[in-house]
């Protein structure tokens, strides 16, 4: 028996394992291939705050950069980069950091319990829950892009594909660049560029010419002189419908409904009042903002401060009512 087992190696997972495990929680995360074979191992891992006009889901990606930024500094120093990043558009400048995702996904699993197998189903016990021949009393599901292993159909994610490409150049860019597509300061000798958007797509093959594609994009950005690509990474990344992150405590639509039947007739009940799964969890639809938002909200996770427009409970409320208008 643990106390928490997480289903899922991209940065959401890891995060929440590495944040619980320093709290001296027992902790086993699964994970079905390796650490970050989804879109977290792809990622350019660019932390910015977004500028423009703000509305929630860009104060919270906002009020997630320092911290962030701090967590990666405090605990993998040698794989952050502090940069600014100039917006094209509008031609502002902001500061904030890039981060060596690969190597950071590495760190945080070399200090985490993995079982390196693919869950096809999770199954609920008097004390928690039991994932293969493991018990324990919380469960998360951090599965991305993929099968949250719960059939709650207010829970939408749509996958999209991406790739990165690395490229070395003669020009030295000291700050990054952000129009539509990201290109970050020279590090350690390269530069970082991404990433393409294919949305419902779970995997698509990389391809010579789409490499090139992104590049002449980045160069129409900025003067990138001669260059060399050296490296391609690609993933499936979660995204919700409407963008924001989901995280939090997993509502059972069925026995909410049974229990207030008037729910589907618009009678509106507090979250509170919901039935949920108990000690069930969902962590997922972080898009393309994983490294900014992952130790962040694993962090108010923790603290029971995850604000209301991250959790479950909020899509539930909005599931009800368009099923009440059907």
């Amino acid at each position: 028996m643990v106390d928490y087992i997480v289903v899922g190696g991209g940065i959401a997972g890891l995060s929440i394992a590495y944040l619980l495990q320093s709290r001296n929680y027992s902790v086993l995360l699964f994970e079905a291939e390796k650490i970050g074979s989804g879109g977290s191992g792809a990622a350019g891992a660019f932390l910015f705050p977004k500028v423009g006009k703000q509305g929630e889901l860009a104060h919270l990606i906002n009020s997630a950069i320092n911290f962030s930024i701090n967590f990666y500094l405090n605990h993998f120093p040698k794989y952050i980069h502090l940069s600014k990043l100039q917006y094209v558009d509008t031609n502002s400048i902001v500061d904030g950091a890039v981060v060596d995702a690969d190597e950071v996904l590495e760190s945080i699993g070399r200090n985490i319990d993995i079982s390196f197998s693919r869950i096809s189903k999770i199954e609920e016990t008097p004390k928690g829950w039991r994932v293969g021949d493991i018990e324990s009393r919380n469960l998360i599901l951090a599965t991305g892009a993929f099968p949250t292993l719960v059939d709650e159909p207010y829970i939408k994610v749509r996958p999209v594909w991406g790739e990165r490409i690395d490229i070395t150049s003669d020009r030295y860019l000291n700050q990054s660049y952000h129009d539509e597509i990201s290109i970050s300061q020279t590090i350690n000798g390269k530069i970082r560029i991404g990433a393409t958007h294919f949305r419902n797509i779970l995997h698509r093959d990389s391809s010579i010419l789409e490499q090139e594609k992104l590049l002449n994009r980045a160069k129409k950005i900025v003067d990138l002189g001669n260059t060399s690509i050296v490296g391609s990474y690609s993933g499936v990344r979660s995204a919700s419908h409407d963008y924001f992150p989901i995280f939090g405590k997993v509502v059972n639509s069925q026995k909410t409904i049974e229990k207030f039947p008037n729910i589907v007739h618009g009678k509106k009940y507090r979250e509170d009042e919901y039935i949920y799964y108990p000690n069930l969890y969902i962590w997922t639809g972080l898009g393309g903002y994983g490294f900014s938002l992952a130790p962040y909200l694993s962090s108010l996770f923790l603290s029971n401060r995850l604000p209301a427009i991250v959790q479950p409970h909020r899509r539930f409320s909005r599931w009800v009512r368009k099923r009440e208008n059907r």
